[in-house]
């Protein structure tokens, strides 16, 4: 059960959305994950282009997933009974891809025995039951089960490192906390009908304002709402 914050840290974390919203443009098309989730209803084929994007851009991902699609196919079955250096060779653009190939192979396999094929089995059940389930699968963790919810409109928020970083310098979340309390920190500040908005704009303004090294501070919109302490100038 969450715990309950100050009503002036939900509005403070309001003001902050809403400037984000006023400043950054979200384009689908910069995200590999909404990118496929808008040419198809498949969440298996989803799932896949969200493994895809794990320590990798979501323009290499991308890349990847067509290759896959083009050269192995993105079905269960297909997915099954590919050969694993195919697959690798697909996949190659998207980093780690011997390790990818492997979890996507044994992905294939967990799904047709335990959901006879059918990924969409489960995606059945209370969110945060389907969420644990979800995590039991080769290469699902925390942020793809929230990543994969998140774009079917459960209430749940996604934590990547752009996500974590921007929270933290914000205020928006302890600066030691992990994925999981970064994530209730975020759920608890902001309303849920927002969720699936909330890390699209983090992560937006992390790639271009709030980067990892250097990040501009001075052209930062939401500057006076920060609370970083090793702002640059």
């Amino acid at each position: 059960m969450l715990t309950q914050v100050p009503e002036s840290e939900r509005k403070r974390a309001e003001q902050i959305l809403n400037i984000l919203r006023g400043e950054l443009v979200i384009r689908v098309e910069d995200f590999a994950t909404l990118t496929i989730a808008r040419e198809t209803n498949d969440q298996f084929r989803i799932l896949v282009v969200t493994i895809l994007t794990q320590n990798c851009t979501d323009v290499a991902a991308l890349k990847a997933y067509r290759r896959l699609d083009e050269q192995v196919g993105v079905t269960v079955q297909q997915l099954r009974n590919a050969n694993i250096r195919a697959i690798q060779k697909a996949i190659r653009v998207a980093g780690l891809y011997k390790q990818k190939a492997r979890g996507l192979k044994e992905l294939a396999q967990v799904i047709a025995d335990k959901y006879g094929g059918r990924f969409e089995t489960a995606l059945r059940g209370p969110v945060e039951e389907v969420r644990i389930s979800l995590q039991q699968l080769p290469r699902v963790g925390p942020k793809t089960a929230d990543v994969i919810l998140g774009v079917l409109g459960d209430p749940t928020i996604s934590v990547d490192t752009h996500v974590n970083r921007v929270s933290k310098r914000l205020g928006l979340a302890p600066e030691r906390a992990g994925y999981e309390k970064v994530r209730a920190s975020l759920m608890q500040r902001f309303q849920w009908k927002d969720y699936n908005k909330i890390p699209l704009y983090l992560m937006a303004h992390g790639r271009h304002t709030c980067r990892a090294r250097r990040p501009l501070c001075s052209s930062c919109p939401v500057e006076d709402l920060c609370r970083y302490p090793k702002k640059t100038r």
